[in-house]
């Protein structure tokens, strides 16, 4: 039987790969967010600003979901690109001027390709960088390759990914 607590150790791999892009990419000027697994259907990811008042402390802090049904079939730099672009919304909402919620504008696409990321609503070169179902592709040479590529060197991997859906479950 396996003891180790899986919990613990797959919120912490997500913290750790937060922090590490934060560093590298954005300067180290993201605010902390909780990192969540929620199964949305038709996302990979989401951010949501405000989404979480503490109890003790009543700060308010955003949430960054990911979606462990798109884990399966993807490599793990494809899962942290995701989480990469909800950062680019995370820097939006702290220092640049947000649009309706799930809307990806001008200002956010400018962000990303900072980082490495290119937008694209086909998930290919010559998509729409903006609209409210934008997804991206990684840059070969940019900033989000570099950095990955030397998480990937430190060992990093993530543990877990969902079972398909068996049944229609």
């Amino acid at each position: 039987m396996n003891r180790a607590v899986i919990t613990l150790k797959e919120y912490q791999g997500f913290q750790r790969a937060y922090d590490f892009f934060n560093r590298e990419l954005f300067a180290g000027s993201l605010p902390q967010v909780l990192v969540t697994l929620q199964r949305h259907a038709n996302t990979r990811g989401y951010f949501s600003p405000e989404r979480f008042k503490g109890r003790i402390d009543k700060q308010t802090v955003h949430e960054l979901a990911l979606n462990p049904d798109n884990f399966t079939g993807r490599s793990d730099e494809l899962i942290l690109s995701t989480l990469v672009h909800e950062m680019a919304h995370v820097w939006q909402e702290t220092y640049g001027e947000p649009s309706r919620r799930g809307y990806h504008n001008r200002q956010w696409a400018v962000k990303m390709r900072e980082v490495g990321l290119q937008p694209t609503s086909t998930g290919e070169p010559g998509g729409m960088e903006t609209g409210q179902a934008v997804t991206h592709y990684i840059l070969p040479e940019g900033g989000y390759a570099r950095a990955y590529a030397t998480r990937a060197s430190s060992g990093y991997q993530l543990d877990w990914q969902s079972l398909p859906a068996v049944g229609g479950k």
